[in-house]
């Protein structure tokens, strides 16, 4: 059987077209998604878990050439994450009760560098019965 928690994390990965864990680029852009820590459990009225797992999706993208641009790319790229991320179904067919944008980062080319960087973090609130990570 396969938990919930993995469950969900697999199809946002999928959704998100991320890899998991990986902090080895090959190609840009590129895309991965890291699963935090459970930030809020707590026992709900029915007899179940309610967890918010942070979820992190980190990209990386060819910067601009044009430097007055990469407030505008940045921007761009984030609120496509965004949209990816939550602007359709927050369940991810039932998985989970919701999924929130709760913060994001631009990281602007350094010297010499031409990468722009955008993190995305993710609430995604699901519950698992009493005891059993494995069911809803």
């Amino acid at each position: 059987m396969t938990p919930i928690r993995e469950q969900i994390i697999a199809a946002l990965a999928e959704r998100l077209s991320a890899e998991r864990a990986n902090s080895i680029i090959d190609t840009l852009p590129a895309r991965s998604i890291w699963d935090g820590s459970d930030g809020l459990v707590e026992r709900n009225r029915y007899g179940g878990v309610s967890v918010t797992t942070e979820v992190t999706v980190e990209t990386v993208h060819q910067a601009d050439r044009n430097h007055r641009q990469w407030s505008t790319q940045g921007n761009t790229i984030l609120a496509e994450l965004i949209a990816t991320a939550t602007g359709s179904d927050r369940t991810l067919d039932g998985l989970c009760e919701d999924i929130a944008y709760t913060g994001g980062t631009i990281y602007y080319p350094e010297e010499g560098s031409d990468i722009i960087g955008v993190d995305l973090v993710l609430a995604v609130r699901w519950s698992h019965a009493v005891g059993d990570p494995y069911s809803l």
